[in-house]
């Protein structure tokens, strides 16, 4: 038998249908229920996530700043400090402490040369010089030069021998002297009665030693 539905019937049935699907999305799902728990876990994993990312940015700012805090003179709260960040410093090259900007700014120190080649003709330079471009290789010897200037007494002689090594190899030498610069800040009063930053009295030189390819084998 065949049951006819009127078109009445047949709208009621679809508005009745379509009510209950609308209340069953209004209502909302219990957070134990299986359908939300994917989406909270989401949420704390998300919220966990920004909560790290936050530390480890305070932490890396705390490690940035700990470099030039250790800069003599230091109190013990900065050297502590230090002693904890770094081996993070370190490992990632970031351990400059850019002492020379502020407040009292120390001597720069240059490295003075002169190679003699196998036919007796020689060529003197020092680093770092303005004649060094571009801007980032200057920068790469006067940080050599600085290296050398504030190491300890005991690695100095293994600096020098690095340099006087390079220095034969680039310019095809057979013997090579060094001697290390100083350049003392002028005063803020002697600049005002007329001294200049370049007075020979503000540079001391001293000699580093010399060297022949054979020395250097």
């Amino acid at each position: 038998m065949i049951l006819a539905v009127s078109p009445e019937q047949s709208e009621q049935t679809v508005s009745s249908e379509v009510r209950t699907q609308q209340q069953r999305l209004d209502q909302p799902e219990p957070l134990n229920s299986p359908a939300s728990a994917p989406n909270h876990r989401r949420g704390f994993f998300r919220k966990l996530g920004y909560v790290c990312l936050n530390v480890l940015l305070v932490l890396h700012v705390i490690a940035i700043i700990s470099a030039p805090l250790t800069v003599g003179p230091a109190s013990s709260t900065s050297r502590k400090l230090w002693d904890v960040m770094s081996p993070y410093l370190q490992a990632l090259y970031l351990n400059h402490g850019f002492h020379y900007f502020a407040p009292e700014p120390g001597s720069s120190n240059l490295v003075s040369w002169t190679v003699t080649r196998p036919d007796g003709s020689t060529v003197s330079g020092q680093f770092p010089n303005f004649q060094i471009s571009p801007r980032l290789l200057y920068h790469r010897h006067f940080m050599l030069s600085e290296v050398l200037g504030n190491s300890e007494p005991e690695q100095q002689p293994e600096i020098v021998r690095g340099f006087a090594r390079n220095l034969l190899r680039e310019h095809g030498g057979q013997s090579v002297s060094l001697s290390t610069i100083r350049h003392e800040l002028s005063s803020m009063p002697r600049i005002r009665a007329g001294g200049r930053l370049t007075d020979a009295d503000l540079y001391t030189e001293q000699p580093l030693g010399s060297f022949t390819a054979k020395d250097l084998q």
